[in-house]
């Protein structure tokens, strides 16, 4: 509905305007009206409609002024001038304001009707441009950051010096110079169930995807990037007087998109520890990583890593993120959970934390230490058995040489509980990955099949597989070697120099039949992936043939 504002002094005129239109189904609301444009303005500021209809006219305050005054606080709005004065210093005045029409008083029931239809039209036209416009600043800016993926994991991997990742920073176009930095990890996962069994698509999942990226597109100083299948990271740059802060507002804007999550829908964000170098960023990302691996054992959804109250001995007491466990019913949940969406290299850190939990006392009595073992043994079984895992094949002696091995002490417990959690994560990767290899090649077959489409999108193929829309980003990513949006832009190309080679259609014709409304936009890209423009490939390709 295209929202309209109706001022006009005179009430008779203002009636038999209200009465004429079968507003609602012309696609018009009107929202509101006044006598006056002194009147109207408060008003149109708090509705902010999409049409102003005024008459030129007016008591206190003219039509004139009020236009130049929502003109300058809404640009966007559409503007209709009616005037019975004759006059072309009024229109010439209106046009220079930027009135969508001048209609001249009195107007007719068709002809007022004709004018708002037309109005419709370019209303819906320009929304639709808008949004198109919207949606390839995004996919620039996607495919722009994507290709500073490898970047990202060669700094947290610390395999590059100073030299190499500035001179790479460079040439990606990213301005990485700070006093400080900091490394945010956080997931969207639900972490309720085995990876590719009810990682069902969510919309909720996917909107909330699409927030977060666009909230650090042209970010000023937070990069974000993906971490693994699980979670997201960002590079925050601090200053050096006041580490922290910065990462405090991310997290800030990260809680605002993610705390109206549905029931079930879990979240969780942690906040490693700020360095002054970049070349240590490595450590800020493994600090960041050990503060994540406590989500399963901690009750809230945002964790710091100098919340882990690191004590004179520089051993982590986590006596104040840690959930309490009742050491008389240790909950198998917590496995579970771990089990269903941890990461390998994440599982000594928990293994370490959940032993915390239940504390040194209780482990000291090897009768207890003999529980533990069992429920995480049986813990490990059962969920084997969920992912329809031959448990026999997985275990290598029986129960008691489980027990004799882990109940020499709690170190020996930690060890034996780590390894059983480390084989069952190998297994659930896998068999996940068999599961994935299936959703990718239809997933590649209706890409293949769909890609002249437009408004193709990963939410789109997400949905078609349904799975969440995070999961299957990750997941091309991983098994393709190519980002969706990477993806579909090489097969576009494809067929498009294939038409460029082929026939004599125009570049537009070729940008429309391969999914890109317009040709600019697929100018840009044609030029950024295959390193010259259209007609440029058209011609070199035709020397080659003589």
């Amino acid at each position: 509905m295209l929202r309209t504002f109706l001022a006009e002094d005179e009430i008779v005129v203002r009636e038999n305007i209200k009465k004429m239109v079968p507003w609602e189904q012309y696609g018009f609301e009107l929202v509101g009206e006044a006598s006056d444009g002194e009147m109207a303005l408060p008003l149109i500021r708090k509705l902010k409609p999409d049409l102003l209809i005024t008459d030129i006219k007016m008591p206190f305050m003219d039509g004139l002024t009020l236009c130049r005054m929502v003109r300058k606080e809404l640009p966007h709005i559409k503007i209709v001038i009616l005037s019975g004065y004759d006059d072309f210093n009024y229109a010439k005045e209106a046009i220079n304001i930027g009135v969508e029409d001048y209609l001249l008083k009195p107007i007719t029931k068709n002809a007022f009707l004709e004018r708002l239809r037309e109005i419709r039209s370019r209303y819906e036209h320009e929304k639709s441009q808008k949004e198109y416009y919207e949606q390839f600043h995004r996919e620039i800016q996607e495919y722009e950051k994507n290709s500073s993926r490898d970047f990202f994991e060669g700094l947290i991997s610390g395999t590059m010096d100073a030299g190499e990742i500035y001179g790479r920073a460079d040439k990606l176009g990213l301005d990485i110079v700070s006093e400080a930095y900091n490394i945010l990890l956080f997931t969207l996962d639900s972490g309720n169930a085995p990876v590719g069994q009810s990682e069902t698509y969510s919309e909720w999942e996917a909107q909330a995807r699409e927030k977060i990226e666009a909230l650090f597109v042209d970010h000023p100083y937070a990069l974000l990037f993906r971490s693994n299948i699980f979670s997201y990271g960002v590079l925050v740059k601090e200053q050096r007087d006041r580490p922290g802060e910065n990462t405090q507002v991310c997290v800030d804007s990260i809680r605002a998109i993610l705390e109206d999550s549905p029931r079930g829908q879990e979240w969780f964000i942690a906040a490693g520890e700020p360095v002054e170098r970049l070349s240590n960023v490595k450590q800020s990302y493994h600090t960041a990583l050990k503060t994540f691996a406590r989500r399963y054992l901690y009750d809230g959804h945002i964790l710091a890593y100098s919340e882990l109250n690191t004590g004179e001995s520089g051993k982590e007491n986590g006596e104040k993120y840690l959930k309490k466990v009742d050491v008389n019913a240790l909950d198998p949940v917590i496995i579970q959970k771990f089990l269903s969406s941890g990461l390998l290299e994440e599982t000594g850190s928990f293994i370490r934390d959940y032993f915390r939990a239940i504390g040194r006392e209780p482990m000291a009595s090897m009768v207890f230490r003999s529980y533990v073992i069992l429920n995480v043994r049986f813990s490990v079984l059962s969920f084997l058995k969920k992912l329809g895992y031959d448990t026999k094949l997985f275990e290598e002696g029986d129960t008691e040489d489980a027990l004799e091995k882990g109940g020499k002490s709690m170190e020996a417990a930690m060890d034996y509980a780590e390894d059983m959690l480390r084989r069952a994560i190998s297994i659930r990767d896998e068999n996940s990955g068999n599961k994935n290899r299936s959703i990718l090649e239809s997933s590649i077959g209706y890409i293949r099949d769909h890609y002249m489409d437009e408004n193709m999108s990963l939410n789109t193929v997400a949905q078609v597989a349904n799975i969440s829309a995070n999961h299957f980003s990750a997941m091309f990513s991983q098994n393709v070697g190519q980002t969706f949006i990477e993806y579909l832009t090489f097969i576009r190309m494809e067929h498009a120099k294939e038409l460029l080679r082929c026939t004599g259609k125009r570049s537009s014709e070729i940008a429309e039949e391969v999914g890109y409304k317009d040709a600019h936009y697929f100018s840009y890209l044609f030029k950024k992936t295959q390193g010259m423009t259209p007609s440029d490939y058209r011609k070199n390709g035709k020397e080659e043939t003589r």
